[in-house]
């Protein structure tokens, strides 16, 4: 089963992988919509073939579908991702390596997207810009999606399958602006709050109408509008703009319309190359970001992207197109497929290498912001305990009991600047209290910047505790310790630079001591920094973990077990 084939799909390719390219590079502030181009795409073609194949023969080759994907993704994905672990070594730290390894291993078996949710920042932090095969998650959602759009299409009454479609797509987009408001990062990776964006595509598929002139130059502006102008709420209002521009183009080119621009040599050259452009773009852009110091100009990620640009042409041209053109019998076809990917993921984890101690406490008293506020580990007899934010679980080593919770400074009531954990920390650091106030010693450990004015409550509430003691803050790198120590750069910062804004902030600490008895403070430059530099690491220890939490090593050292 074949389709018609139309250049204007490929040139609406085009415009999504060069929105994602580009984006990636440092030009442009929306283009990641690219993603949610393609998943429209993408849902439509594929919708195409099953919906013609059950209409010729009434049923559905679910091995014959599946050894076409295998032909489509596996070839070109398997190449990028060795090649990746290959520059990697070369390039990247130890634990870089093992990391990559181990998303090596999920993209392998299509769970990329769970395994990013749970072991990055979010899409859009900064650190996950330096994971090299972070792309892939999409690539994941996409097969977990035809794990079951095929049998939805086989098995909904024809009269159905539109309404059908169409009620799966409205629960995809509530659930997607449910995780939202949860401040889940599921709403990006999960494929449940996806499914609207492929359904798009797959409803076009399943309709027959005649589009209005207009539909496909008002979808190319809509694309392109929503790819230069980032909105809120993504991926679920705020993806609608891409989604609605995508499925405008292709309805127009379902009903029989034709388009210049995109049916164009350059944008179907480009549209073409689309897929293998989009593998290697981003592993050769992470892993530049992950093995220099400070941001790259642009004109080096520019030429970053026209490597990937060559090499997208040659793995077209070599890979791509050969094993698409090779015929074999199907459920031999995915069952190499299944072998292969699962041989490679065992020996990409099998064979990473070790990463290094381990720098980070146990996680089994911290909290991150989006679990209930209920501190894990409850006095209970203890005399001493540290409580505060991500630091405090840094310095937790030091203590028997901790309170801490991630972008939780130690502060009562909302957290200054109304930022938008204010209110779960304001619940968090109520329940604190309440244990804090059983203790000898409380240490209060934050993220302090400018004015700590607001530690005051706290420190009014705790005057009933013997001692307190502040921590003052520790210095922050240009960039990632670890990283910095493997390879031999320097990224610390001047004892100077870091003083003139430590400095001040100590003084505020210390006037607010001087009118509580019970209060001290506990200065930790010297235990961070030599007498002109503060680096990454002193007299062969790694100081930070990251680039400014201190490392189990490091805080014993400053503060021994208490």
């Amino acid at each position: 089963m074949k389709l018609a084939y139309r250049p204007e799909i490929d040139g609406l390719r085009a415009i999504a992988v060069l929105s994602v390219v580009l984006y990636h590079a440092g030009i442009g502030h929306a283009g990641f919509v690219g993603v949610d181009v393609f998943f429209v795409i993408s849902g439509y073609l594929i919708s195409r073939l099953l919906l013609d194949e059950r209409t010729a023969t009434g049923r559905i080759d679910f091995a014959a579908f599946y050894a076409r994907r295998v032909r489509r993704i596996i070839p070109a994905s398997v190449l990028v991702i060795l090649a990746t672990l290959g520059l990697c070594a070369a390039f990247l730290s130890q634990e870089q390596q093992a990391n990559a390894a181990t998303s090596a291993g999920a993209a392998l078996t299509f769970v990329a997207n769970v395994f990013f949710q749970f072991h990055s920042g979010g899409y859009f932090d900064g650190r996950s810009s330096e994971m090299p095969l972070l792309h892939l998650w999409s690539l994941s959602v996409e097969e977990q999606f035809y794990l079951l759009w095929p049998a939805i299409i086989l098995l909904a009454p024809r009269r159905w399958l539109r309404p059908v479609l169409a009620e799966l797509a409205v629960i995809s987009l509530l659930l997607a602006e449910w995780w939202i408001s949860r401040e889940s990062s599921a709403a990006f990776f999960e494929m449940p709050a996806r499914f609207w964006e492929l359904a798009a595509g797959g409803l076009i598929a399943a309709s027959a109408f005649t589009a209005p002139r207009w539909l496909l130059p008002a979808g190319i502006v809509l694309t392109f509008a929503a790819s230069a102008m980032p909105l809120p709420h993504f991926p679920g209002i705020g993806a609608l703009p891409a989604v609605l521009g995508a499925s405008a183009i292709i309805a127009a080119v379902h009903g029989g319309q034709t388009n210049r621009l995109l049916a164009s040599r350059p944008m179907v050259g480009v549209g073409l190359i689309s897929y293998s452009l989009y593998l290697w773009h981003w592993p050769l852009l992470a892993i530049l970001r992950a093995s220099s110091v400070g941001d790259n100009p642009i004109t080096v990620k520019l030429a970053v992207c026209g490597v990937a640009l060559l090499l997208a042409i040659a793995t077209y041209r070599y890979v791509e197109q050969p094993f698409r053109r090779m015929r074999f019998a199907p459920r031999k076809t995915v069952l190499a497929a299944a072998v292969l990917c699962l041989t490679l993921c065992a020996c990409a984890i099998g064979l990473r290498p070790d990463p290094p101690p381990s720098m980070t406490p146990d996680r089994r008293c911290h909290s991150r912001v989006d679990e209930p506020a209920v501190p894990k580990c409850e006095a209970k007899g203890a005399r001493v305990g540290v409580w505060g934010d991500s630091l405090a679980y840094a310095w937790s080593p030091s203590f028997p009991v901790s309170f801490s919770r991630d972008s939780c400074p130690p502060y009562l009531g909302d957290l200054p600047n109304d930022k938008p954990t204010g209110v779960r920390c304001r619940d968090f650091n109520a329940l604190a209290l309440e244990q804090a106030k059983q203790l000898d010693t409380v240490y209060l450990v934050g993220y302090w910047r400018g004015d700590v004015s607001a530690l005051r409550p706290t420190l009014d509430a705790l005057s009933g505790v013997p001692h307190v003691v502040i921590i003052g803050s520790t210095p922050e790198m240009k960039d990632d310790a670890p990283r910095c120590v493997e390879l031999f750069i320097d990224c610390g910062i001047t004892r100077t630079q870091f003083e003139a804004t430590a400095q001040p902030i100590l003084a505020q600490f210390r006037a607010m001591a001087r009118t509580r008895p019970n209060v001290s403070v506990f200065d930790p430059t010297d235990y961070f920094c030599a007498p002109t530099q503060c680096p990454p690491a002193l007299k062969g220890v790694t100081l930070y973990w990251d680039g400014h939490h201190p490392t189990v090593r490091a805080v014993t050292a400053a503060l021994p077990p208490q």
